[in-house]
């Protein structure tokens, strides 16, 4: 069983080929004894390139073809990440699928080179291609379609050649982050807008009532007699959605005949989606002692993450902008900003700017720490010492690792700072104008 996954490269080409032909990676340690074939032990470098002349000058290739056909900027390449499952094949015959993969895909058109990573427990091959056809100048395009007819279509055939599993798809596929969402129980998109219909199902008697309380919410409704589907797009959402494609319960038909049901006095009830149920809140208790003053971006967090809780609550919903109702399923990013924010006392730009400049370089400082030790472990002839060199580095690499997560996570908060404060502006505005409105109304009474 092979997954195949395809970055584009839109910088720094030499990085990511270096990176697939890294020897570190690439390389069987002669200590390592092979469970089919303990003597076979003589090819120990895993790396190979299609239309280059080696390795070592497969970037400097590539840049020629791109100087050749005036094509140096846009995407400069492909990354293709081929991943087997741990034991299923062994290093020769994961380097050989890489290299054919690599050439039904690209031999007669494109530089590549592949290089088969051992450091981990599943065995993967890295393929960097040139973006750019050393035959006619022509730039390789990725699509979805290209993407599932030829690279998944062609790892799967080479799967099948050699015995192989392959990964049969299982009905109509799902975007991950919205499978992921949906089997731990977090709120989606999608499951935003099925709360909603059942909402508006309670509230109407016909089919057309439902449809013009929908577009009352905000939302844009499609049901042309001559559209095929009908389709609704989201208050602020980019992309239109078929209500068939929002599960059992949200067709056309399923509406109407749930309408039908209410009307003649029968139980209408929500189909059964399958929940954990989960509660999100900000988790840990405040430090214990005299209280401190929430400001800044710890006061902008807290604000947004009770509005969003009150989104989705059954009881004391409170009305929210539903660009703010689409946020709920990033609450748990948002949560883990402000306990961030909260542990190390940070209230502005220029706090996590600075943290921003310390991290850099103490990561800098480990990677010119660690690189002495990759060399002594290629060279140690005791075993001791080279187990000693390995326990080291991965103890740096674990330090350096959780330096990178908090140095995404500082940058990321410095990009979604603008959007949260706009957010929060928007539902400050929206509770100004209710309350304008619930004084008119009471006047008018009067």
């Amino acid at each position: 069983m092979a997954i195949t996954k395809i970055i584009a490269i839109r910088d720094r080409l030499d990085k990511r080929v270096n990176y697939a032909v890294n020897g570190e990676k690439t390389t069987l340690d002669t200590g390592i004894t092979y469970a089919a074939n303990p003597e076979k032990t003589e090819q120990l470098f895993f790396a190979s390139a299609i239309n280059c002349d080696s390795c070592e000058t497969a970037f400097a290739e590539m840049q020629a073809t791109k100087r050749r056909f005036g094509k140096l900027g846009g995407v400069v390449g492909y990354h293709f990440i081929q991943s087997f499952a741990p034991g299923e094949v062994t290093p020769e015959q994961a380097h050989r699928i890489g290299v054919e993969f690599a050439e039904r895909l690209f031999g007669k058109r494109y530089e590549a080179v592949i290089g088969t990573h051992l450091d981990k427990a599943h065995l993967h091959n890295h393929v960097v291609v040139n973006s750019v056809s050393f035959v006619d100048g022509k730039k390789y395009h990725s699509s979805p379609g290209s993407y599932y007819f030829e690279v998944r279509s062609a790892s799967d055939i080479l799967c099948r050649e050699n015995d192989l599993s392959v990964i049969a798809p299982q009905g109509r596929g799902k975007h991950y982050a919205e499978w992921k969402a949906e089997n731990t129980g977090k709120p989606t998109i999608r499951s935003i807008i099925r709360g909603d219909i059942d909402s508006i199902i309670g509230e109407a008697y016909t089919y057309e009532t439902f449809l013009m309380l929908l577009r009352r919410r905000g939302y844009v409704v499609q049901n042309r007699p001559n559209r095929k589907y009908v389709t609704v797009l989201p208050p602020g959402g980019k992309r239109a959605i078929r209500l068939d494609s929002l599960g059992d319960g949200y067709t056309e038909r399923d509406i109407r005949g749930r309408l039908a049901a209410q009307r003649e006095g029968g139980a209408q009830t929500a189909p059964a989606m399958t929940r954990t149920g989960k509660r999100y809140r900000v988790r840990g208790k405040r430090p214990t002692g005299p209280k401190k003053k929430i400001t800044g971006f710890q006061a902008l967090y807290l604000r947004y993450l009770y509005l969003l809780r009150g989104t989705h609550r059954k009881k004391h919903f409170r009305r929210v902008p539903f660009s703010m109702r689409q946020e709920v399923v990033r609450l748990e990013r948002y949560d883990r900003q402000f306990r961030y924010l909260w542990a190390n006392g940070m209230t502005t730009a220029e706090d996590l700017e600075q943290r921003i400049i310390a991290l850099e370089r103490e990561i800098y400082d480990g990677e010119q720490q660690r690189k002495p030790l990759y060399r002594e472990r290629r060279d140690a002839e005791d075993e001791a010492y080279k187990t000693q060199c390995s326990a080291e580095i991965d103890r740096q690499t674990a330090a350096l690792r959780e330096k990178r997560k908090e140095l995404a996570l500082c940058r990321r908060i410095l990009e979604d700072v603008p959007l949260v404060s706009q957010q929060v502006q928007q539902a400050e505005e929206e509770r100004q104008e209710n309350m304008k409105k619930e004084v008119r109304k009471h006047e008018y009474q009067r």
